[in-house]
């Protein structure tokens, strides 16, 4: 299942001499790192992660060092047990030392420094209030300059160009955020109390004169915004904003380091400056004109901006990277970042919309089954989350692996999915079971209507909330699934509160209370598993051992449920993964199993309930006891 691979090329970052290549692969079970010169392809050096590393970034700091940040997962386990090392890469000597762990980041064109981040004291509520210090690469043991201090604690911090620090911010733990300015004297101010004025805002970056600011701000009545904030004056404008989408992602110039606009749903990306004229907004919009139907960035660039690196992306093409001299205006393929699927022989996710049934517009996407015509066999998914999730247009595994074998796969966003706005995440507030299953029903029932998929042949699936909401499905809709398939989900909403880790932390039972409730009646009947005598259709359940999120009990009492109803699922256990599956055997041992499972019951005829009984099963996958 070459679907199932992981992508062989990762990340790419151009030297700002324009000299090296830094190109992140996949070699053997991890990641490496292999600089290159452009010239000739020559190999200058090559860093390895190690066994089953991961490499989550890769900067350049001059044309002589590289930032890397490197993950390992470490023994028998699958999940991602991580243990976090960052490197200053000198390519030119032998021994690469280790950054220290609090490492920040870097300022553009300073090649001297890096910005580390040190607790410095504790507020009344035990968060870390952190400080912000300028170290030299040389003498990374010595004291530095220090920077600031954040007014808040656990704060994420934002530097401008010239290594200031200009904006803190942070979330408690009852969800109120907090967004505060600081001025050229060292002064904080807050800008923004989710307290006052019910909304969330945080900077997305910094023009490259350091005179303005740019802000992501949510709305009561609609999705967010971006601004422009005057940083002497305090003067805001608004810049973007859509009637249905969020900003989906910012766009930057061509040196990556001042946003332009920002890319806007639903469907496709779209994109939008608040500059149009601008120098970066026409290239930008000539690289969309050369790269037709694909998102595209620059993630790296030259000092000078004369050669830029250019990343694509697609719903058919996971990405790809080009190498585009500025002043020929040629562009070099460099990498498909999976070379063995060819984007043209893919499947396309088609934007849709529709109205459910009390009048709310919802939007999703639409992948038809290849080498079908007519009404298909159909899966639907359901994202998880269920809230700060949402469906996007973009290159999905699972997606394209349905529908090379001939299922239509349908995806929606239900309300309370991300990308449409405060308003449009609260109608899915303690909504489980209810309106936001209804939401994905009527995105089913819209398929049938439009001749997409064939009415007896549709099954449901996700992970997480979507596989929840996959035995929900079946078990509220008996005649509109064919079956389910349910992977980490958690079946019994009521022991939320007291399995799996979401209940632990304070802002955790916040939020359960505030998206769930505490009717514990309404709980046990909006769960699956009380409902179990209505799922009458075949179940595969599937679950990780070490799932700390979503502990397997879940399952086994979704499973034992079903067995006591007298429909006994196929179920399936992994160890050493936690919440979803990690190892590529596990994942080709599962997704093996769901195209079984949905060729035997999305088939021309139903499978008895004789036949079911014989063909449930429980199994263990892993080396575990």
């Amino acid at each position: 299942m070459d679907f199932l691979q992981r992508p062989e090329y990762e990340r790419v970052a151009i030297s700002p001499d324009g000299v090296l290549l830094a190109i992140a692969h996949r070699e053997n079970d991890g990641t490496s790192v292999t600089i290159v010169r452009r010239s000739d392809l020559q190999v200058v050096a090559q860093i390895s992660a190690g066994s089953r590393g991961e490499i989550s970034a890769l900067s350049w700091l001059g044309s002589d060092h590289l930032v890397i940040a490197a993950n390992r997962t470490t023994g028998p386990y699958h999940t991602p047990i991580v243990d976090p090392v960052l490197y200053l890469v000198d390519i030119h000597a032998k021994h690469q030392p280790p950054l220290p762990a609090n490492f920040f980041g870097t300022v553009h064109g300073d090649e001297e420094h890096i910005l580390i981040r040190e607790c410095k004291d504790f507020t009344k509520d035990h968060e870390c209030r952190f400080s912000l210090w300028r170290r030299d690469i040389k003498d990374l043991q010595g004291d530095g300059q220090e920077l600031a201090v954040a007014p808040l604690g656990a704060a994420s911090m934002m530097v401008d160009h010239a290594g200031a620090v200009r904006f803190a911010w942070g979330w408690s733990d009852k969800a109120r955020s907090q967004l505060y300015v600081r001025s050229d004297n060292g002064q904080w101010s807050q800008l923004n109390d989710s307290d006052a004025s019910h909304v969330d805002e945080v900077p997305v970056g910094i023009s490259r004169d350091n005179k303005t600011a740019y802000l992501e701000r949510e709305r009561t009545n609609g999705p967010d915004v971006i601004q422009s904030y005057d940083i002497a004056s305090g003067k805001r404008t608004e810049l973007l904003s859509d009637q249905v989408s969020d900003p989906l992602g910012i766009i930057f110039s061509m040196d990556g380091e001042e946003p332009i606009g920002a890319w806007f749903g639903p469907g496709r990306p779209q994109a939008r400056y608040w500059a149009p004229n601008s120098d970066d907004a026409m290239w930008h919009r000539a690289l969309m004109q050369a790269f037709p139907g694909n998102v595209v960035s620059v993630p790296s660039s030259t000092a000078d901006g004369s050669t830029i690196v250019v990343f694509t992306y697609s719903d058919r093409d996971d990405g790809s990277w080009y190498a585009l001299d500025r002043t020929t205006h040629k562009a070099t393929l460099l990498f498909h970042s999976r070379p063995l699927l060819d984007a043209d022989h893919m499947a396309s996710m088609e934007p849709f919309e529709f109205k459910a049934r009390d009048g709310v517009v919802l939007h999703g996407f639409l992948t038809h089954a290849q080498g079908v015509s007519g009404p298909a066999p159909t899966v639907v998914i359901v994202h998880g989350g269920p809230y700060f999730v949402g469906d996007d247009w973009n290159f999905d595994e699972e997606t394209q692996l349905l529908a090379a074998n001939g299922y239509s796969v349908l995806h929606v966003n239900f309300r309370g999915s991300a990308g449409f706005g405060l308003p449009f995440m609260q109608l899915g507030y303690r909504q489980w079971g209810r309106a936001m299953q209804d939401d994905v029903t009527d995105a089913t029932h819209w398929a049938v209507a439009q001749g997409v998929a064939d009415p007896k042949r549709i099954c449901i699936y996700g992970a997480s909330y979507g596989g929840y909401a996959a035995l929900m499905g079946v078990a509220r809709e008996p005649g509109l699934y064919r079956c389910a398939i349910g992977l980490a989900g958690p079946y019994d909403l009521s022991k939320l509160y007291h399995w799996g880790d979401i209940h632990r932390s304070d802002y955790g039972m916040y939020y359960l209370n505030l998206v769930l409730g505490s009717d514990k009646d309404a709980l046990v009947a909006d769960s699956p598993i009380s409902r179990a005598s209505a799922i009458t259709v075949p179940v595969l359940l599937a679950h990780g051992e070490l799932d700390g999120r979503i502990p397997i009990q879940y399952a086994n009492a979704m499973r034992s449920a079903l067995k006591k109803a007298d429909h006994p699922p196929e179920f399936v256990r992994y160890d050493w993964e936690g919440h979803g599956l990690s190892d590529p055997a596990d994942m080709q041992d599962f997704y093996t199993r769901m195209l079984a499972f949905l060729a035997t019951n999305l088939g021309p005829t139903p499978v008895s309930a004789s036949d079911r009984a014989a063909e449930a099963q429980d199994v263990k996958v892993g080396g575990g006891n």
